[in-house]
């Protein structure tokens, strides 16, 4: 039934995405802790560096941010 193929799948990305969410939260709280982490990678930056590219698009990326976070705050 192509209707459980769509409901597994969507339980499947919105599971993927809390834990990609949770990952991103634990490197944020570990930079800010231990600062930069392995390799030299800055999480924080690169929050940082997306947000500004959001904001640098003007309306088309404020779109874009409202429909993230109405993709990501649906449970």
């Amino acid at each position: 039934n192509m209707d459980n193929i769509f409901n597994l799948i969507g339980n499947f990305v919105g599971k993927l995405s809390t834990l990609l969410l949770s990952i991103l939260s634990l490197g944020i709280i570990a930079e800010v802790l231990f600062g930069t982490l392995a390799f030299g990678l800055s999480v924080i930056g690169n929050v940082m560096a997306i947000i500004s590219l959001f904001g640098s698009n003007g309306v088309v990326g404020i779109i874009s941010l409202v429909v993230l976070y109405h993709l990501l705050s649906k449970n």
